[in-house]
C-alpha cells in the first residue's frame, strides 16, 4: 500500500485544491482532492475531522452533533441538522 503524502505527476505535485473528475450515472463531477481525501480516509462520520470550509461543505453528516474543525474559519463547527446539512459554531449560529 502506498504511503500517505504528495506524489509528483508529470513533474508536478498534486495539491488539495486540485480536482478529480468522476462520472456518476452518466454525469461528471469535479471533486476537490481535499474532499475526496476526507471521504477515502473514512473520516466522514468518524467524529472530529478538520479541513477547509469547502471540505466541510462536501461532507454528508451522519449524526447531529458531529464535529469538524474548520481551518478556513479557525474554529469548531457542529452539525445541528442532517438534511439539509446545517453546521453551527459554538454560539449556535450557522456558518
Amino acid at each position: 500500500m502506498a504511503e500517505q503524502g504528495s506524489y509528483p505527476l508529470n513533474g508536478r505535485t498534486l495539491q488539495g485544491t486540485d480536482t478529480c473528475t468522476g462520472v456518476v450515472s452518466g454525469q461528471t463531477a469535479d471533486i476537490p482532492l481535499s474532499a475526496l481525501g476526507v471521504y477515502l480516509l473514512g473520516a466522514i462520520g468518524a467524529g472530529q475531522v478538520s479541513g477547509t470550509t469547502a471540505v466541510r461543505n462536501a461532507i454528508v453528516p451522519t449524526y447531529v452533533g458531529q464535529s469538524f474543525f474548520d481551518t478556513t474559519l479557525g474554529y469548531m463547527m457542529w452539525v445541528k441538522q442532517i438534511s439539509p446539512p446545517i453546521w453551527v459554531n459554538a454560539s449556535g449560529f450557522p456558518q
